[in-house]
């Protein structure tokens, strides 16, 4: 048990090492979103397409947990828009009087994947000998979707007692836990199953988690302002919906 706690801590350490001097570095003229995880790919998609399109200029990403990039918008991080996976953040942020023009973009299924070709089926879940990652509950809101209904259905306990809940700091790191051999299943949203484009996903019979986001005062840009139009657009939809999110159009 302490071998996985102090995996976790220097998987942390070194995390940090490499994204705290890619933050520090950006300049403040520069327009950066904070993304959660689970949306990643999506927005780097979505970035590029609002680009292409004239619309502007593709904003930079940096990518966590989304309780994690809420923490470093509270600290003073040069973001300009928060794109979380709950409303759980952007309403503590609204609350603290950090974000305006908070919305809604889309619903995120949660799905059980594994590296295996063979269909996997939530009976998986239940294996005598099989090792879950999740994200962690505390900071990611797939995590917390993921423990709960590990509770929901009498496992949670158990795969604390015996060492097989992988807690992680994000889906990404939740899903590369099972790619790399340190779990057997992760539990992520859907858009990381389709990036894997290996193994099989059974989506899990919960609600899909609703992302939302916000504009950050005294840093969203006119550039940052249209980007975040955009992506609740009916031009973004597609995009949305090829990383299996059901996107809200706003206009």
């Amino acid at each position: 048990m302490k071998c996985k706690v102090h995996l976790c801590v220097i998987v942390t350490m070194v995390l940090v090492a490499i994204f705290l001097p890619k933050i520090s570095a950006f300049a403040a003229s520069e327009d950066v979103v904070a993304v959660a995880a689970s949306m990643h790919e999506c927005a780097l998609e979505l970035a590029a397409a609002f680009e292409e399109a004239d619309f502007g200029e593709a904003p930079q990403l940096v990518s966590g947990a989304s309780g994690k990039l809420a923490a470093q918008i509270i600290s003073g991080a040069p973001f300009c828009l928060f794109l979380s996976a709950s409303p759980e953040w952007t309403e503590k942020l609204k609350k603290d009087g950090l974000l305006y023009d908070i919305a809604p973009m889309a619903k995120a299924p949660a799905v059980a994947w594994w590296p295996k070709d063979e269909a996997i089926s939530l009976g998986a879940l239940r294996g005598e000998k099989v090792r879950i990652a999740i994200a962690d509950p505390a900071a990611a809101p797939f995590g917390k979707a993921a423990g709960e209904y590990l509770v929901s259905i009498g496992l949670y306990d158990t795969l604390m007692k015996e060492g097989r809940l992988i807690v992680m700091g994000s889906v990404e790191q939740a899903i590369l836990a099972a790619t790399s051999g340190g779990a057997d299943v992760a539990i992520v949203s859907l858009s990381l199953a389709i990036k894997a484009s290996k193994g099989s996903h059974v989506k899990l019979p919960i609600a899909p988690l609703e992302n939302s986001g916000g504009l950050i005062k005294s840093r969203a840009t006119e550039n940052i302002t249209e980007f975040w139009r955009y992506i609740r657009s009916d031009a973004a939809a597609s995009i949305w919906e090829k990383w299996g999110f059901e996107p809200v159009r706003s206009n």
